[in-house]
Formats: structure tokens, sequence, C-alpha cells
């Protein structure tokens, strides 16, 4: 099957490894993979080893306007008018009085039509979106117009948020249009079921991210000595509550825990974090690092021995679907210790592959911690249990062909382990 991923930007993401890894699973089932990115972007400064391995069969400009996508959507428009206008009519009908909604379809139209035209003379046999937002909108438009099916993966603020300016306004519409609708946890799955008649809710499947197994293996935790080590790695935004960890670590500091936090990553509340650490005289027991590939991810997580992160929902109602770095510090044997928060409790377990504390309750998460430190018998149980839980859920090759096995069949749900069996950038001609 020749496959088109719609993905947000090109280069892919670091943040969004999990992507590329669904991608390279597909490409080594025998598939052929295109891409289609909305936007282009510099070279980031961390790659993953795992996006060496992507060799996609073309690659589609990435640039979201251009004069060339503008005059061959004009090109589509005189030859196929009923398909684009009654495409473009039914989205921006879905998207009422929400003028974000309709400002997005107006952008990414052109691109999309333009992509209809290069994805039918690709041959392409399936169009697929990473996200239910503006991904999916491009999607939608190029499979009305071109003929190809299309489904999507939603993954957190694609769904979750409701504040207009990015509320999708146009996601019942795309459910009921899409060949297949997948979401990454049983909880975002369930809200999107809600948005379709009864007899349509089937098109909706969890199809959970996968990650690499084998970069990810299980290893016993090093000797405490000095303490419990603590990992967070992540995006340092609002959602994920880094500063209700800095303020648990302070609590854990003044209770005579030995440990010491080391947080991994970047983002717009970098200097917060520092001032906040400084306020509180942290500086000895927590220290801010920086983004880094997922194969030092695998090497700090075997040097760890307890994973962080007191995710939450932020004011726009955005919130984590299910951290990816929780399915790897599991599968490297560690526990994990969180909050209830949209589909968290399906992978972390409380009291069985971790333990779950109140968001924005630092005292409650300190508490949680505390527990692990003293008991390292539990820490011991709860990582097993957890790598475990990983294995069935989260192995990249095996949902990656899940996802393949519900785009190729009737619509049936398939068994878990059901088998299944140089880059070009195209240019209009």
């Amino acid at each position: 099957m020749r496959i088109a991923y719609v993905i947000p930007a090109y280069p892919p993401a670091p943040s969004q490894p999990f992507v590329v890894n669904e991608m390279v699973e597909v490409q080594d089932a025998g598939h052929e993979i295109w891409l289609l990115p909305l936007y282009a972007t510099a070279a980031p400064p961390v790659r993953h080893g795992t996006f060496a391995r992507l060799r996609p069969a073309g690659v589609l400009p990435p640039a979201m306007i251009s004069v060339r996508d503008v005059l061959l959507a004009a090109l589509v428009l005189l030859l196929h008018p009923g398909r684009v206008l009654r495409t473009l009519a039914g989205l921006h009908r879905a998207a009422g009085l929400n003028p974000w909604a309709h400002a997005k379809l107006v952008v990414v139209t052109p691109k999309a039509l333009a992509a209809a035209w290069r994805l039918r003379r690709a041959a392409v046999d399936w169009i697929h979106a990473h996200w239910a937002h503006q991904s999916a909108d491009c999607a939608a438009i190029a499979s009305g117009v071109s003929g190809i099916p299309f489904s999507f993966t939603a993954h957190a603020f694609d769904v979750y948020k409701d504040v207009p300016r990015f509320r999708n306004d146009t996601l019942a519409w795309k459910l009921r249009h899409a060949a297949r609708a997948f979401a990454v946890s049983d909880f975002a799955a369930d809200l999107m079921r809600a948005k379709l008649p009864p007899g349509q809710r089937g098109r909706v499947h969890t199809v959970r991210v996968g990650i690499p197994m084998e970069l990810f293996r299980a290893e016993p935790a090093r000797p405490r000595d000095g303490g419990l080590r603590l990992l967070s790695v992540c995006r340092w935004v609002d959602t994920k509550g880094l500063d209700t960890l800095v303020d648990a670590s302070a609590l854990l500091r003044d209770r005579g825990v030995a440990f010491h936090l080391q947080l991994l990553g970047d983002g717009p509340l970098r200097d917060a974090l520092a001032a906040q650490v400084t306020r509180l005289g942290l500086e000895a027991h927590v220290t801010l690092g920086q983004p880094v590939a997922q194969e030092t991810v695998a090497e700090e997580l075997r040097s760890c021995h307890v994973f962080v992160l007191p995710c939450r929902r932020d004011r726009t109602g955005d919130m984590d679907g299910i951290p990816t770095v929780f399915m790897e510090a599991m599968a490297t044997g560690r526990p994990v210790v969180s909050c209830p928060v949209s589909g968290v409790p399906e992978l972390v377990r409380d009291g069985e592959t971790g333990l779950l504390a109140a968001s924005d309750d630092p005292a409650a998460f300190a508490e949680a911690v505390a527990r692990l430190a003293h008991d390292e018998a539990l820490a011991v149980r709860l990582g097993r249990q957890a790598r475990a839980l990983v294995e069935r859920q989260h192995d990249a090759r095996l949902n990656a062909r899940r996802l393949l096995a519900l785009i190729g069949d009737d619509g049936e749900e398939p068994a878990h382990d059901r088998p299944v069996s140089q880059t070009a950038v195209v240019r209009p001609r």
C-alpha cells in the first residue's frame, strides 16, 4: 500500500518521535511512505536515531503557501469544481461562527488542493494525518477532491483545547467523512465517539503510541547510593506541571528525603523554573538540563530510579494524551509518578505500574515520591509490572500492524497480535 502521511512539519519535530516510529514500522512492513508536511522547519538541534531509518518515497513541498500550490489549486478547482466546493462548504459550515477555524481552513486549502493533484498522480492509496486539527483538515480536503480515503490520529490538544482560537470545530465533520479515525487513548476515543451518531461510532479506534522496545530495554535500577534519582523529560510548558514538581522537591528536601531531580528539555518556562529553583534554594537537589535525543533518554532512564511528571489540564483545556516518555520509562522498568488526567491512568495504573497524585498538589505528589524512596521493593514491583504492560500496549511494531489492519480491513476490531504481513521532493508538472 502507498500511504501519504500528513504531518505538521518537515523535518519532523524532535518532540514527536512517536510519529516517526510509526512511519518507520509501516515502511518496514513493506508499505511505501509519502510525506505531506504542512510547514517547513529548520533542521532541529536534536535528531533521534530512529529518524535516519525513515526513507519516504517522496516528500511534497513543505511550505504552507507557495505560488505553485496556489496555481495548482486553481487548476484543481477548474477541473473538479463540484468536489472542491462541496468539501469546502461542508468544512466551513462545521466551523460555524469561529473565525479562527475559518482562517485555518482558508490557509490550508491551496496546499490541500495541490496535494490532491500530486497524490493522485503518485497513485497513493491512503491518506493518514497525525493530529486531528489542521493536519486532518488538509487530509480531509485532499481526500474529498481526490477520492483517496483518509484517516487521522488524534493525540491531545487537537481534541482537548476548548478556547475558540484552538478549538477543533471541524472535528465532527472530519469524523463523519473519514474512513477511519484513531486516538492514542480510550479517553480521547470516547470523546470522539460522542460526536458521532451511535451507528457510526465503530469507525473510531484506539491505536496507542508505540515505542522501539529494543531501544528501551528493561534493566535493574542501580544502587541508591546518594539517594533517589528522579528524572523528568518533557517540553517545559504549563500542561507538564513542572512548577508543582519543583514545589514537591522542596517538600521532599524539608522532610529529609535524599534525592536528586534531573529535568531534561526546554520550553517557554525555562526562566520561570530556574527562578523557582533559586527561590526555593534547590540548586543542590534540582538540575535543569537540555533537550536530548531518544538514545540519550534511554541512557538517562537506565540511570534513574523513578520517573516523575505531574501532568495537569491548563486554562485552554489542553492536557497530555499519554506522554510517550512514560512508555519509555516503564519499558526500562521504572515506575512513573504522575496525575490522573486524560488517558494517563490507562498506562500509569495507581499501585500497579506507578503512583498517581492529584494535579496541582505538591504535598500529594511529594508523598507519592516519598513512598518509593522509603520502599525500594515497591518501586521494583511497580517497574516490573510497568514493563509488562508496555510490552502489551506500546510496542511500535505491533501497534503499526494494528493500524494497518484497521486501515485494510472492513472495520471489525482485529486481535491485538494479528500479523500483517532516495527521497524525492515532488514538484507539480
